[in-house]
Formats: C-alpha cells, sequence, structure tokens
C-alpha cells in the first residue's frame, strides 16, 4: 500500500494527474490492516481524501470473497464502472468483481414469455413491451438500468421480485439472469453490493429462508452512516393495505389464468381487509402510536383460511405456493402486531396518502448487528464523511453495537478556512417565535441575493418548507424548485442544468447528493435537525435511553443532529475548487451550551458576520471572517 499511494508511487506513475494524499494511503493502511489481522475499523474521512480506492487497493489484496455495500446508487456506479476498471489499468491484470441489486431492477424471463404469449400488457404499453422484448435478447445482465426510460406499471409486471419467484422450480431457472449474476458473483473477489440488499440478506439469514448474497469473510460499508436507519427497517415487521391489496390482484390474476376457484375465499379476504384498514383511514397522514386494531382476528382468520386454499392448488401450479407463502407472511406478521411487539421492539400506525402501514421495529439495532453481523463477519470497514461527534466514534459504535474497532478521523484534503463560511445570523429569533418564519424568509432572500442562487434551502419538516417557499419564491430572480412537485432524480437535473437555480428541499436533500462545482454554492439550513421527539420510534428510544441511566436529549438527540448537519454541510464543498457558505438560521447554535458541540464537529471553517461578510468571503475577500479554531 505505502509504494501504491506515496509519492512517485504506482498510482502516480499510472495515473495521469495524480497527487499523492496522506490520508489516502493512511486510510488504506487501516483498511489493510483491518483485512490482514481479521479486525473491524471505523474512518470518517471526508470528501476529496479518495475512499473508495483507499479500500479497494487492499481488498485486492485480501484473497477471499469481500462485499463493499453502498448508500447509494450513484457510488455503487463509480464504483464498478469507474474505479475497479481503473485499479484494472493500473495493476494491468483483471479484477473478479461482480455488481448485485435488488431483484426488482433485473428482467424476470419467465415472466416475459407469459406477457407475450398471454397477452397480458395493455395497448398502451405494447410498444414498451416491443423494446423490452428485443433488448432481453441482447443483454447479458437483465439489469433495467440498461433500457432506457420505461413505463414504471409495465416493468412492475416483468421484474423478478420475490413475490412472484418460482425458484428454482422455474423452467427458466437456469438461465434467469438473477441465477446468472448470483454465480458471477460466487466467482468474484469484490461483490458490490447496496445497504438494502445488504440488510436484506442479513435479515433473511436469520431466518430459514435461502440467503440473497454469496458468502463473504469481510465487508466494507462505504456511506456508513445510513447503516442504523436502514438495519432498523430490515429487521421489522411492515404490514399494509397495498400488500393485502397486491396479494387479491395477483391471486386473482391467477385463478383466471389457471381455471381455479377461489372467488368466495378471497371476497371474504377482501372484506375482512376493507373493514380493518378502513377503521384506520381516517387517522391523519404521519405515524402515530398503534390504536386498537379491531377487526384484526376477522382478517388474521381470512389470511389462514385463503392460504390453506392457496396450499391446496399448488399441484395445479407451482405459482399458488408463492401465494401461499405471502399470505402466510402477512397472517404471522398480524399476529406480531394483535399480540404485542415482543421485548425491544415498538410499533406504530404510518399513514400516507391511500396507505395504511402498521409498523413494528427493534428500538435498539444494536444487539442485532452485534450478534448477527460483527461477531460473525471477520472484518467490517465502516467509512464516511460523518461518523464523529467532536471527535469521538463512540456514538456510532454504540448506536450500531460494534464495541471493537480501531477509529480513526482522517484530515481532509480541503481547505475549508478558504473554501467554506458558517453564517449564523444573531438578529433571529428562537424557531419557535410567531415571527420566526417571516424573518427567516426575509433573511433567506438576503442569503440568495449575495449567492445569486445557487442554493439549496433545506427545511426540517414539509410544513416549514411551504411556507417560506410561499413567502420567497416570486420576489427571487433566479429559478426556483421545490421538493414534491416532480421526482427527485429530475430535481436534481433541473438544479444541475439551469444556472442560478434555488432548490427548497426537506430530509431526502441532506445527503448523497453530489453537486460538485459554481451550481451549488450555498446551503441554507432553516433549524438544527433535531428529530420529532413525539415520533414513535423517537420516542421509544429516548425513553429506553432515560430507563438505562442516560440522558435522551445528550446521549441521542445531539449526536445525531449533529450527524445531520454534518451531512447538509457536506453538500456545499465537494472539490478542491469549490467555494461556499453555510447558514443556520437557528440561534440555539449561538445561544445554548451544546451549540459549542454543533461548532466543534464541523470541519475547519470561516466564521461570518453578517450578510456583507457573505459577500466578501464569496467574492474572496477575508475581512470580516475568523479562523474556526479561535472562535468556535
Amino acid at each position: 500500500m505505502e509504494d501504491f499511494f506515496a509519492p512517485g508511487g504506482r498510482l502516480e506513475r499510472k495515473l495521469e494527474g495524480y497527487e499523492a494524499r496522506p490520508s489516502q494511503a493512511r486510510m488504506a493502511e487501516i483498511v489493510g490492516r483491518a483485512l490482514e489481522e481479521g479486525t473491524h475499523a471505523i474512518i470518517e474521512a471526508g470528501t476529496g481524501t479518495g475512499k473508495t480506492l483507499a479500500y479497494l487497493a487492499p481488498a485486492l489484496s485480501h484473497g477471499q470473497r469481500l462485499l463493499v455495500s453502498t448508500g447509494t446508487k450513484a457510488l455503487q456506479d463509480q464504483i464498478f464502472y469507474k474505479d475497479i476498471p481503473l485499479l484494472e489499468t493500473i495493476l494491468e491484470r483483471p479484477v473478479r468483481a461482480a455488481y448485485l441489486k435488488g431483484r426488482n431492477n433485473y428482467l424476470c424471463k419467465w415472466k416475459l414469455r407469459r406477457f407475450r404469449e398471454d397477452g397480458l400488457f395493455t395497448p398502451n404499453a405494447i410498444d414498451g413491451f416491443r423494446e423490452i422484448a428485443e433488448w432481453a435478447g441482447e443483454t447479458e445482465t437483465g439489469d433495467r438500468a440498461e433500457l432506457p426510460p420505461v413505463d414504471d406499471e409495465l416493468w412492475q409486471g416483468l421484474d423478478a421480485r420475490r413475490e412472484h419467484c418460482l425458484g428454482s422450480r422455474c423452467e427458466e431457472f437456469e438461465s434467469c439472469f438473477l441465477t446468472v449474476m448470483r454465480r458471477k458473483a460466487m466467482e468474484s473477489d469484490i461483490v458490490v453490493v447496496n445497504h438494502y440488499l445488504f440488510f436484506a440478506d442479513l435479515a433473511i439469514r436469520e431466518s430459514d429462508a435461502a440467503q440473497i448474497l454469496p458468502d463473504y469473510t469481510a465487508v466494507i460499508f462505504d456511506e456508513a452512516h445510513e447503516l442504523e436507519d436502514i438495519a432498523t427497517g430490515y429487521f421489522g415487521f411492515h404490514v399494509s393495505n397495498h400488500r393485502l391489496q397486491e396479494l387479491l390482484h395477483d391471486a386473482r390474476t391467477l385463478a383466471e389464468e389457471s381455471d381455479a376457484s377461489i372467488d368466495a375465499g378471497t371476497a371474504v379476504l377482501m372484506r375482512a381487509s376493507d373493514l380493518f384498514f378502513g377503521r384506520l383511514t381516517p387517522t391523519p397522514e404521519g405515524r402515530h402510536p398503534l390504536p386498537e386494531l379491531t377487526g384484526i382476528d376477522e382478517l388474521i382468520a381470512a389470511l389462514a383460511d385463503a392460504r390453506q386454499t392457496f396450499e391446496q392448488l399448488v399441484a395445479g401450479s407451482g405459482e399458488w405456493g408463492n401465494m401461499a407463502r405471502r399470505a402466510g407472511e402477512l397472517e404471522s406478521e398480524l399476529r406480531i402486531f394483535k399480540d404485542g411487539s415482543p421485548d425491544n421492539y415498538v410499533s406504530w400506525l404510518d399513514r400516507k396518502g391511500a396507505g395504511v402501514f402498521l409498523e413494528a421495529c427493534p428500538i435498539d439495532v444494536a444487539p442485532v448487528l452485534e450478534s448477527s453481523l460483527f461477531e460473525r463477519v471477520a472484518t467490517c470497514v465502516l467509512t464516511s464523511a460523518t461518523l464523529t461527534v467532536g471527535g469521538s466514534t463512540d456514538y456510532i459504535r454504540g448506536r450500531l453495537g460494534l464495541r471493537s474497532a480501531e477509529s480513526e478521523t482522517l484530515s481532509t484534503e480541503f481547505d475549508f478556512g478558504k473554501q467554506a463560511a458558517l453564517y449564523v445570523p444573531g438578529h433571529l429569533p428562537d424557531y419557535r417565535n410567531p415571527a420566526f418564519t417571516e424573518m427567516a424568509a426575509d433573511e433567506i432572500r438576503k442569503i440568495l441575493d449575495v449567492s445569486r442562487g445557487r442554493a439549496f434551502v433545506l427545511f426540517t419538516s414539509y410544513q416549514q418548507m411551504e411556507a417560506c417557499h410561499e413567502a420567497v419564491a416570486d420576489d427571487l430572480p433566479y429559478p426556483v424548485l421545490i421538493q414534491g412537485r416532480t421526482r427527485r432524480g429530475r430535481l436534481l437535473e433541473r438544479f444541475r442544468r439551469k444556472p442560478n437555480t434555488v432548490l427548497f428541499a426537506t430530509s431526502s436533500f441532506w445527503q448523497g447528493i453530489d453537486v460538485p462545482g459554481e451550481a451549488l454554492s450555498c446551503v441554507i439550513i432553516d433549524k438544527l435537525p433535531f428529530q420529532v421527539p413525539s415520533d414513535p420510534l423517537v420516542r421509544a428510544r429516548m425513553r429506553q435511553i432515560e430507563e438505562s441511566g442516560g440522558s435522551a436529549f445528550a446521549d441521542y438527540q445531539v449526536p445525531a443532529a449533529i450527524l445531520r448537519l454534518k451531512q447538509g454541510f457536506g453538500r456545499l464543498i465537494r472539490s478542491r475548487n469549490d467555494r461556499g457558505i453555510l447558514a443556520v438560521l437557528d440561534s440555539r447554535l449561538r445561544t445554548r451550551p451544546y451549540g459549542k458541540l454543533f461548532m466543534a464537529s464541523l470541519p475547519d471553517y470561516a466564521i461570518v458576520d453578517g450578510v456583507e461578510g457573505l459577500r466578501d468571503f464569496l467574492d474572496g475577500e477575508d475581512d470580516g471572517s475568523e479562523d474556526a479554531g479561535a472562535s468556535a
């Protein structure tokens, strides 16, 4: 590793324009040692470190199968299509690597044949079906990403999701794209996945179901700050009216194709489902404590009857086995909500539009991850730009159950003191003051005038986003976008394409967004991103911490908010040439004692007083700004 990354080393000799980075070499050293000794490591490494090469290079020397798990598809693509081929060029040898996605990304050959034979597509989808059918004869992967945009509803009828998969009983099993991709993964040294697929596999390994991923001896988690939230969902239980409706629709469709008589059973199940979820539908949108579940016994009984009916039909068609399994899963998960959540779980009701969701998730995912992951896998490397609070990894280690691991925070390759400025208006009232929204909107106008648009304006709630957008949008001489009016990807595309654009958005734009260059020169955050204490999961976690003798606010709320603020800050500086300002409109950053911990956890930055100081900073002047180390 020293020869590979050092000045004058192999990477510099082979890669034109490469500059040796001490933090990259140090990270490679830590990863290599963890893999060699079979230990765990936590590495905070900011943008500009060159993290992917720093862990891929030692991974190639590991000699056993290793997973690289990422938080976003964009990073998966970068690793597989850019970084691994680059290493092949530098090393002058092939790298055995595979790229696995979730099942719904792959075409199902059996469904394609059935659709073609039975004409199951709608007339409006004929052209799209023909395009997919022609592509199916040429593709080696069956990955939807190879196609131009196709109708989502058409693709959902053709993809390889588990609900309709016949597994080894399928006539197309040997040539199935999933089978082919898994065989390739079995023959690979590095398998690139995302966190969702990783934890879906890990949760399945805890049951009797067949695993999704090949066995591995080590895993590298990039964007590891997301692990707790994603793992919490995959080790939980989720029942919704949508799942019941899909089961009924698929059962009736299969019955028509196979001339099976199930009308009486599905009618009973439909009535039981409508009555049960109908009583929950009047609940306002959002998360709520679990109410009395009137009618749940009748729904469980109807599912049990439907499952038995489907099991009796398996001899006529193997697809009925899938129907029986799906009905049985819904039946068993509903029993969990009826009988009360297991120990260390919390349940709640979530309403989203026409969707009614019953959720039960672990309050503390650390014990599950400790036993199922960190004690079973020899080496886990966790890396991200946001893993420390006040320079310590204690918070993330505790939340994930990672007791023993080497920890290191690597110095950034960027000069934040010159590239980034923090502005906290001293004249704004507390965010709970009725005048805050109007005064914040006025401040946003002034800041956007200085930055000439080119900004993300990020909010902790949709309500505040809508209110500020309504107050500001018509006054701005720049293109203005707002989350919720179109798809996330299209919003980002428009933001990058149109000069001086302003985007109003909420939580999903706090992380995983990469907009280098002048297109994004300002990030405005309305208030410190504390989690909503009334949320059932957050409330349960806070109560558990208090009951164990800790402080829910100091030990949970503050560290979690700091990591989220660091993510928001991370949208700003993506290259050595970027220059920008972070404005936080929350006076608590100045007035509350914990504000110092927030400030100390951010990268070194210039602190600017007043809008004119921002103007000077963006124009490249240093007057009006101080060194962060002296002032924080």
